[in-house]
């Protein structure tokens, strides 16, 4: 399903909590533009859930001999070979065999509520990376829940959460369990939550990094067991959807999808984003050609309106960079109106070994704590700020923020290998965050899933030897095994997909990399085929201020940031904005994404109360 709300109460609070759900679903009309699908009341729990634009989901199974529920947001899938769709079939198991043990036979992208009446219980049991996002907010004696946090947020008064905000302004990302307001959390990752009497009793996690052994395969066993994982997955995906389309590249990770696809025997189509004579489409529709395969190739979008961005904001609550989602939602659209899933290669990325291991080198795997503050200071504080918006001594110091979090995050791994760390740091630190709040929100359009996000096939790729993931490796062993005619097609940079050995030596001198087409610089285009503005173009910046409700939205003396940052600042840094060149677009951006938040949130607000005062029609 696309959403979903529930709130759960103590026995005796069964009138505010009505109140609250009551609530929570004209909220959702005014935030989401969402009509529930799907309601379900008991004593002490009561759910909505709402369906994906694609009407996909949004249904609620239950058995009406005991009373119980159950809803799923994303795609499940069971160890039993049943899938997202048969929620009856996993409700029945959960009751049989419990929810902690049933977790442990999950698995993809998902977040699974079940309510048990007889034992007055509510358990959520959230995905192996947390990557499919719910958030948790305590209201008077109940407790709400939902993929919506900006929903949860609207239930009550709330405050900015100035370290959440300051995070995302100055990064493109909010971390940990925080979100842009101090009452709404995020759920945390591998975990089955227990609820009774409208609070959280419980918390058990159900996977550990620390559960796995890094040196478990070498490099010819890692290779065999990750392509049978991966088709295994691949083969699942399609059984649950029988219209695939995959994104394809010029990289490893999207190749090593498609290659699983044929290997598995199964149906599929490809798709790629960029302009003609970019490499990624290039190389694609060679890929495309040589496989026989069709190859959906889209241009980027280059023009931007208020209300692209005001559609984009009801998928992300204001937690993802608005023009860069926008693109995303404007390619899942189309394709969604032909296919009934969209498959990436996201995390591949663990198999090759380049979750930022290039920061440990040249002591890659060996069993040492991190450099928190060189990981901090390379990888997580690494965007431009503006001194008009934080002044030095005013913010956070996000070297410093990020090597604490780093250090707090790897607690009991200092003994393992720096690589293991790394990994860990990557996938949780930032994927879970970043990847999920993308994935979360065109999760709301239709199906997004990648075979990288199994469990099966992730703990594959962790338990791989460093030495045998090092430079790709893996990936290029799996890749000639699975099917030589990809290995062998040159990658972006010019040489192939191949492993490196005497015989295939020869393809790997530079004077081959012609043979790769014009190769152009490129932003990160692994998550959904995202590509930067032509650089002929005008900047969305540029075209929004022209936009009246822009000019109104961000002067400074009204906006909802002022709570946040003064008027004083806001001013200097949106007068020097309007200029052409702006050392700070993307803080720009941020800020006219959260305060577009802010008044969607208010908006729904106000109008809730007229609508209560007009009283029911």
């Amino acid at each position: 399903m696309g959403n979903f709300f529930v709130v759960i109460s103590a026995d005796k609070a069964r009138g505010p909590s009505e109140e609250l759900f009551r609530l929570g679903l004209e909220r959702s009309r005014r935030i989401k533009a969402q009509a529930p699908g799907g309601i379900v009341d008991v004593v002490f729990a009561r759910a909505a859930s709402f369906a994906r634009h694609n009407e996909s989901g949004g249904k609620i199974a239950t058995d009406a001999a005991t009373g119980r529920w159950l809803l799923a947001a994303g795609t499940w899938f069971h160890a039993d070979d049943y899938f997202s769709g048969d929620e009856a079939r996993l409700l029945a198991r959960i009751a049989e065999d419990g929810v902690a043990r049933v977790a442990q036979s999950l698995e993809g992208f998902f977040v699974i509520v079940f309510c048990d009446p007889l034992e007055r219980e509510v358990f959520v049991i959230t995905d192996v990376l947390g990557a499919r996002h719910c958030f948790i907010r305590t209201v008077g004696g109940a407790t709400a829940l939902s993929t919506s946090s900006l929903l949860l947020a609207s239930l009550g008064e709330v405050a900015l959460d100035p370290t959440g905000c300051e995070e995302f302004l100055r990064t493109g990302i909010i971390y940990e369990d925080r979100t842009l307001f101090r009452e709404v959390k995020k759920l945390a990752p591998a975990t089955v939550y227990r609820f009774a009497q409208g609070k959280q009793a419980g918390a058990q996690s159900y996977w550990r990094i620390a559960d796995l052994n890094p040196d478990a395969f070498d490099g010819e066993k890692g290779a065999e067991r990750l392509g049978e994982k991966l088709v295994n997955a691949v083969k699942r995906i399609s059984k649950a959807y029988s219209n695939p389309v995959c994104d394809l590249t010029g990289g490893y990770d999207s190749r090593s999808v498609v290659a699983a696809f044929l290997s598995a025997g199964v149906p599929f189509e490809t798709t790629v984003t960029g302009d003609d004579d970019d490499a990624d489409v290039v190389i694609s529709k060679g890929l495309a050609k040589l496989i026989s395969v069709p190859n959906w190739h889209f241009e980027p979008g280059g023009e931007y309106a208020l209300d692209h961005l005001k559609q984009a904001l009801r998928l992300t609550d204001g937690e993802c960079d608005l023009i860069e989602f926008a693109r995303v939602q404007e390619l899942h659209y189309k394709l969604s109106a032909s296919f009934d899933v969209g498959v990436s290669g996201s995390y591949g990325e663990v198999a090759r070994g380049d979750c930022w291991w290039d920061l440990l080198f040249p002591k890659t795997g060996k069993r040492e704590q991190l450099d928190l503050y060189k990981l901090a200071s390379k990888r997580c504080a690494t965007d431009p700020c503006s001194p008009q918006l934080f002044p030095p001594g005013l913010g956070l110091d996000l070297v410093e923020h990020f090597a604490v979090m780093v250090s707090r995050l790897n607690r009991g791994l200092i003994d393992w290998p720096n690589t293991t760390q790394m990994d860990h740091t990557y996938l949780m630190l930032r994927m879970q965050r970043w990847w999920g709040r993308i994935a979360s929100s065109t999760d709301q359009i239709w199906p997004c899933l990648s075979p990288f996000v199994f469990r099966s096939v992730l703990d594959t790729a962790l338990q791989t030897s460093v030495d045998a993931r090092k430079n790709s490796r893996l990936v290029r062993h799996l890749l000639a095994r699975l099917q030589p005619r990809l290995a062998a097609y040159p990658l972006e940079p010019g040489y192939p997909a191949m492993p490196l050995n005497l015989k295939s030596w020869p393809r790997f001198l530079p004077a081959s990399w012609r043979s790769a087409g014009k190769a152009r610089t490129k932003t990160d285009r692994k998550l959904f085929n995202r590509n930067s503005t032509p650089s002929s173009s005008e900047s969305p910046r540029l075209q929004l201020w022209r936009d009246e409700e822009t000019q109104e939205a961000l002067n400074p003396v009204n906006m909802r940031l002022n709570a946040l940052i003064d008027s004083l600042r806001l001013n200097d840094f949106l007068e020097s904005s309007r200029q052409p060149h702006f050392a700070f677009d993307q803080q720009w951006r941020r800020v006219l994404t959260v305060e577009m938040a802010l008044r969607l949130l208010e908006d729904a607000r106000i109008n809730t109360v007229r609508g209560s005062e007009r009283g029911p029609r």
